[in-house]
């Protein structure tokens, strides 16, 4: 058996290269010593090691240089190869029977082109229709786990002062982050079906299917959101109590407001459960709008009505209602009180609740106005309840009719110097609004008779009772004679000719009566001018005032 060949040796250097090695040798290690010098000290060696990495260093430059240079030029080559292969296809294009001006071409330009963009666009449509409904398969699962712990943790009892501090809190932390990851995931989801309605309106299954079950979930986590937050208020001391005299609201005693009165630790959970309340409505807002331009009806603009502000003013509500009640006889009082209470609050409100608005990041919403805006809504739901539907039912009957207009008449009175009142307070320390101004706005809502808006019926009634008063008004002034009487002063010495010509404005002017029947017609129009619906102030002119011309 042959042996395995041996290694290759290493070739040994020539003899110049081995003559200049012993040179450099013997040139830098004469003796001994030099030996023991360099074996200490590495001088020589660090000084051959500095000239290698600059060699290498030198090398590699050169390298470097060369390769870009190659690399530059065999791309220049490369681009002049695909220009010549393009130039020899056109011209093969051009020569050949079956280039751009055979059938086969123009059946692949008219037929295979456009079905080849059809089938990608389809794909493009599948793959952003799955990945939408990735996305929102996503989000409604947080929304879902974020549900659950809102509904599994304590409610009613969160605030009670039989739990200790420490668990409130913490509590109160853990359910309120995780109610903002899910209004967060909401919004989220929200968005993205905007896009959806916006750039796919024919997803309308993966629409509805989304709709559906975020609705579920906001059909359960809504009110467990106001009963966390009634709980809140209840815990502050809201609503107070309102101290009233026998004699009515006139004898009321100075109310305090909670709101102002409340500790640091409750004032930070009130402000985190007001601000998720408008954060919800808010969201709210957005679906109700996305539903409604999706299915091509126009929303009605609607007056400020904040859910916040609404918890703030239903329970002192109930209380007042209460005493509104023991004065369907004597409306002034219903009114007194619903002023006084809305005055001495409304300081506070603003003071403590547009701040937090503010930090919602709500739009063109004013705590004062919504206050004021909701206790004219609580006193009209009253008045509508319990008073107009009364007056509404008497006047069917005749020998009632004239109870029913004296009534009726004076409690429209009341309810025009409420609204000015009220409106007086919106304008408070408003420097450039007058209360005289009308202007466009939440502020044009803030009338009890907006009553009339919804109540064509009521609206008739009271256009008729406004007529009969004024016509007793007018036939009065009628039968008067110095009504019809125009004074004429008696010129001595001058001709009827002369008088005709030296006559002024004064000597041809209308009698009285032409005056007040004009002040009679401008008092019915006046009176129905915070009407919020113009619709319905037009149908009121027109049945009242309107009478007097046709």
């Amino acid at each position: 058996m042959e042996s395995s060949p041996s290694p290759p040796l290493i070739p040994l250097p020539k003899i110049t290269q081995q003559i200049e090695i012993i040179g450099f040798l013997n040139q830098h290690l004469r003796t001994q010593q030099d030996l023991i010098i360099e074996s200490t000290q590495l001088l020589l060696s660090s000084s051959l090691t500095k000239q290698c990495s600059q060699l290498h260093s030198y090398l590699l430059n050169r390298l470097t240089k060369r390769t870009v240079s190659w690399i530059s030029r065999s791309f220049k080559a490369n681009s002049s190869f695909h220009q010549l292969t393009l130039s020899l296809q056109n011209l093969s294009l051009l020569t050949s029977p079956h280039g751009i001006g055979s059938k086969k071409f123009r059946w692949v330009l008219s037929e295979e082109l456009p079905r080849l963009a059809n089938e990608l666009n389809r794909v493009e449509s599948i793959r952003s229709y799955l990945q939408s409904a990735i996305q929102l398969e996503a989000l409604v699962g947080d929304l879902e786990d974020a549900t659950l712990f809102v509904m599994a943790c304590q409610t009613g009892n969160m605030f009670s002062s039989k739990l200790s501090s420490s668990s409130i809190s913490d509590d109160t932390a853990r359910k309120h982050d995780k109610m903002l990851q899910a209004i967060k995931a909401m919004n989220d989801i929200e968005e993205v079906l905007v896009t959806v309605v916006k750039f796919h309106p024919q997803w309308q299954c993966l629409l509805r299917s989304v709709d559906v079950r975020v609705d579920k979930i906001l059909a359960a986590l809504r009110p467990q959101i106001f009963a966390d937050h009634r709980a809140l208020l209840a815990s502050l001391g809201w609503p107070p109590k309102l101290l009233l005299s026998e004699n009515g609201s006139e004898q009321i005693t100075g109310l305090t407001n909670p709101l102002v009165l409340m500790q640091e630790d409750k004032k930070i959970n009130y402000s985190q459960s007001f601000i998720a309340l408008c954060a919800l409505q808010h969201l709210q807002n957005k679906r109700e709008d996305r539903k409604l331009n999706n299915n091509l009806t126009k929303r009605e603009k609607q007056n400020l009505w904040l859910w916040a502000i609404n918890e703030v003013v239903s329970p002192i509500a109930s209380r007042m209602e209460y005493h509104f009640g023991k004065w369907t006889e004597q409306p002034e009082y219903m009114f007194a009180l619903a002023y006084k209470v809305t005055r001495d609050f409304i300081t506070g409100v603003d003071d403590v609740l547009q701040p937090l608005i503010d930090k919602a990041r709500l739009i063109s919403c004013s705590a004062k106005e919504a206050w004021v805006f909701a206790m004219v809504q609580m006193l009209s739901g009253f008045l509508e309840k319990k008073v107009f539907s009364l007056l509404a039912e008497k006047y069917k009957v005749k020998h009632l009719k004239t109870d029913v207009l004296s009534s009726w008449l004076h409690l429209i009175d009341l309810i025009i110097a409420f609204d000015k009142k009220m409106q007086s307070l919106v304008n408070l320390n408003t420097c450039f609004l007058t209360e005289s101004e009308n202007f466009d706005g939440p502020s044009r809502g803030m009338s009890v008779l907006s009553i009339f808006c919804d109540r064509h019926d009521w609206l008739k009634i009271w256009a008729k009772l406004e007529f009969k008063n004024a016509w007793a008004t007018l036939n009065t002034e009628l039968k008067e004679e110095k009504t019809w009487v125009v004074s004429s002063k008696c010129k001595l010495g001058i001709d009827a000719d002369e008088e005709h010509l030296l006559s002024t404005i004064e000597d041809h002017k209308a009698p009285p009566i032409a005056e007040l029947f004009l002040q009679i017609i401008w008092k019915l129009i006046d009176r129905c001018q915070t009407m919020p619906s113009i619709f319905s102030r037009a149908q009121f002119i027109r049945s009242a005032a309107g009478r007097f011309i046709c």
